[in-house]
């Protein structure tokens, strides 16, 4: 596991250069030096990156003596089991069974993945001889009724298209396979810390802590209802049906990776655990409480001179906890409020540098909901480093074809049963503001 650490310990050392960057260009920026809250804050930085560094050189001495281990056992003809796959870059999570890379990557398809592309369920090759495509299969089933676990190729075509639908997926989301119903992910929990020291004392080690996430799979269901005709005379059906289950699985994937633990407090969303994961807000609420803001007993109205302020609030709660977010995620509702808001002369308000540099993904997965006199106007705003939600699929999707349920009005209902789990790695990589205002 020392180079899944190094990894870890890499990444770190990179955003806390990020944050020592960011205090001198701002200085810089303002024609200024560092105030002292700056200085103590840019030198506790450059402590930790001293005491990364000590650490990094320890687990490369400890690597280099791994290797000559090694080495010394091959040169007697010892063979040690091969973790096979591509070797895993900075920062990535890693499996912590074998220390091969967990997530797929970005532009990545999911059917690419090494875990993915090792894996060949016994029926796939039949069944894609047999029906050709998705969409014949569920015109095979709509005749004579039952269930089928999808081929592995058109699962990572259903999973593909429904990470181009979800929010959190395109907010940056790790998408984990699972080849397993339990898989646990290698990450690091506590960063090393620096302290002062008299002349000759002793040095108090601070070494970086680690443990591991559990994915757990879990089963969600989307049901997608069609005429019998439209089954048997749609030359597009294949697409069809694969879009419009991949929606069905996008939404509700947002909806549990946003809220899922959550039984009160968001309007109608009632995700209790179990059997549904736990989202981003459950487990900032179970963990992390001081990163959920907000929450007024009726609601946050945006006050003329400081109309971003909440939303300023909410990403530099993510900072003060040492990360970096990279996206927001909000409704309909909460966009269209930023979006007319002027100032006092009626001229349209521009975006802070630090609202402008995030991305903005929209959800209507997120409720409006009405808080205290705030009435079907309050909202809650997501703000992360989505790289730090963990999303594990398993590896096979199932459909099940129901001829009989919608028989009287001569319609079919598809269902699709998806098995994984959500889990977010560093709760401090996430803030929520909850109860703001949004447009009518």
């Amino acid at each position: 596991m020392a180079s899944a650490m190094q990894r870890m310990i890499m990444e770190q050392r990179k955003k806390t250069h990020e944050q020592m960057r960011v205090l001198l260009d701002k200085a810089e920026g303002e024609h200024r030096n560092l105030t002292p809250e700056e200085q103590r804050a840019f030198d506790d930085l450059n402590e930790a990156m001293d005491s990364s560094a000590d650490m990094l050189r320890k687990l490369e001495k400890a690597e280099a003596g791994e290797q000559a281990a090694s080495a010394a056992l091959r040169a007697i003809g010892f063979s040690g089991p091969d973790s096979g796959g591509e070797e895993p870059r900075a920062g990535e999570f890693v499996y912590e069974r074998d220390g091969a890379r967990a997530g797929v990557r970005k532009g990545e398809s999911f059917r690419n993945h090494p875990a993915v592309a090792g894996y060949q369920a016994p029926n796939d090759g039949a069944a894609e001889a047999q029906y050709g495509n998705l969409g014949e299969m569920v015109r095979a089933l709509s005749v004579s009724g039952g269930s089928a676990i999808v081929p592995t190729i058109w699962s990572g075509q259903l999973i593909d298209l429904a990470r181009n639908k979800s929010a959190v997926l395109q907010a940056g989301a790790t998408l984990v396979p699972m080849d397993a119903g339990t898989v646990k992910i290698g990450r690091l929990t506590g960063d090393p810390t620096a302290a002062f020291r008299a002349e000759g004392s002793a040095i108090t080690p601070s070494d970086p802590t680690f443990d591991n996430v559990t994915l757990d799979a879990k089963t969600m269901s989307t049901l997608v209802v069609g005429s019998l005709e439209w089954f048997q005379d749609a030359n597009n059906a294949d697409q069809i049906v694969k879009d419009a289950i991949s929606k069905g699985m996008a939404l509700k994937l947002d909806q549990v990776a946003l809220y899922g633990g959550t039984t009160s407090g968001a309007g109608s969303i009632n995700l209790p655990t179990p059997p549904n994961p736990r989202g981003v807000l459950a487990a900032l609420q179970a963990t992390l409480a001081g990163n959920v803001l907000g929450g007024a007993a009726n609601g946050t109205t945006q006050t003329t001179g400081s109309f971003y302020g909440e939303v300023l609030d909410t990403i530099y709660k993510v900072r003060a906890g040492n990360e970096e977010p990279n996206a927001m995620i909000w409704n309909a509702k909460t966009a269209r409020q930023y979006a007319g808001a002027n100032d006092t002369t009626g001229q349209p308000l521009r975006f802070p540098s630090d609202v402008e540099g995030l991305q903005r993904y929209t959800s209507n997965q997120l409720p409006s909901y009405t808080q205290g006199t705030m009435t079907s106007r309050a909202n809650d705003l997501f703000v992360a480093d989505w790289s730090q939600l963990l999303i594990g699929q398993r590896l096979s999707v199932t459909i099940q074809v129901l001829t009989e349920k919608y028989a009287d009005t001569g319609q079919i209902g598809i269902v699709a049963h998806w098995r994984g789990d959500v889990q977010p790695a560093r709760p401090a990589a996430f803030a929520v503001y909850r109860a703001i205002q949004g447009a009518v």
